[in-house]
């Protein structure tokens, strides 16, 4: 106990004169939203979203193991802005995997989305995985490379002080006599300006999520209602620079909590608990981010792998009551005109508990570009 809270004190110290200027890991060079068009005299439009991308991750632990995540998606659609505050967007969702000769997904992609005043309400396909920006512990970003586009109802409010991103990601439908239970998740990540001007940004972030898997008129006798939360509070600072190399350092700390609160319950624990101090250094050469985590019996339902205690190895029952990791990152983003970015991040960790150096490595390519269609 006394050798962790060393840790997180000089940790802190360290990371003080040196640290983003986004909350906790940077994937806004990933995103691909849903958004507003600004103008009502072309009211179609074209819009491509295709991510190629590369993530080797050499891991040789008991929580999780390594692998290669090689392909591409792809998302073409047309929008149609309906007046000032309606558009929808429809296309398809395709997923293709590198040694795969088929193809991954083919999935209807549809939004329809209403902004007005400070809000804006997503129906369809939302803006999730990294667009929630929701720290690491609770939403695992690799998500975006191998799961489907999140579906359901998604709620965004944006004020001066105070921004929030309350979201339902209906994941597995039922009907009667269904052999399978239905599954949703959802969550909220919130944040309120303490302090805010030019070059300094203070912040309190709040942050929510659950997960569900019941269902009334199944055929599923011999499965447990599962419900399980995590919760987590954390403050960040922030400092812009303008010189010739740094461009800002950011500095913020995250306590994060799991609950079980299921009829029976499948996990090893029912609670835990963490920390995740990270600390950023923005240069025009990059960005150096370090990452410190301990976890208690923690658990978070699709949220990074490296910080359960849990493994997420299938079919396996290992677990680890702590997790404590100090995590290297080493990020750089190229934008290639308007409309496409090309993203280098390397990623070795330590593990204090097991004694073993760790890492991945990536390259992310994403295309985002929406072109009006002229009558």
């Amino acid at each position: 106990m006394h050798a962790r809270k060393s840790i997180i004190l000089v940790f802190i110290i360290l990371l003080i004169p040196f640290s983003s200027l986004k909350a906790q890991l940077d994937n806004s060079g990933l995103e691909q939203p849903v958004v507003k068009d600004t103008t009502l005299e072309t009211p179609f439009s074209f819009t491509l979203r295709t991510l190629a991308f590369n993530k080797n991750n050499e891991y040789f632990n008991t929580i999780v193991k390594g692998y290669t995540l090689f392909g591409y998606r792809i998302t073409p659609a047309v929008g149609w802005q309906i007046n000032k505050q309606v558009k929808v967007e429809g296309g398809v969702f395709l997923q293709k995997d590198f040694g795969n000769n088929q193809l991954t997904y083919a999935i209807p992609f549809l939004a329809i989305l209403y902004d007005w005043r400070n809000s804006q309400l997503l129906l369809g396909n939302i803006n999730g995985s990294v667009h929630h920006r929701q720290i690491e512990p609770l939403e695992d970003f690799e998500r975006l490379l191998y799961d489907v586009p999140e579906s359901g109802i998604q709620y965004i409010y944006k004020k001066k002080k105070i921004f929030a991103d309350f979201w339902i990601n209906w994941e597995r439908m039922i009907y009667t006599n269904s052999p399978f239970q239905e599954r949703v998740s959802g969550g909220l990540v919130s944040t309120y300006d303490l302090h805010k001007d030019e070059n300094d940004h203070l912040q309190f972030h709040y942050q929510f999520r659950a997960y569900h898997k019941a269902g009334q008129i199944d055929s599923v006798f011999d499965e447990p209602l599962v419900t399980r939360f995590n919760n987590s509070l954390g403050l960040s600072y922030e400092k812009k620079w303008n010189n010739h190399l740094f461009k800002g350092y950011k500095w913020e700390g995250h306590y994060v909590h799991f609950l079980d609160n299921s009829n029976s319950f499948e996990l090893p624990y029912i609670q835990g608990y963490g920390y995740y101090l990270n600390g950023t250094l923005k240069t025009k050469l990059g960005d150096f981010m370090l990452s410190y985590w301990y976890g208690d019996h923690f658990y978070s339902y699709k949220g990074g792998r490296i910080y359960q205690s849990y493994s997420t190895i299938t079919d396996s029952r290992n677990f680890q009551d702590v997790r404590q990791l100090l995590i290297l990152r080493v990020m750089n983003e190229f934008h290639i005109g308007n409309s496409a970015k090309l993203l280098l991040r390397f990623e070795p960790y330590w593990d204090f508990e097991n004694d073993v150096f760790e890492f991945s490595h990536a390259i992310y390519f994403n295309i985002f570009k929406t072109i009006p269609i002229k009558k």
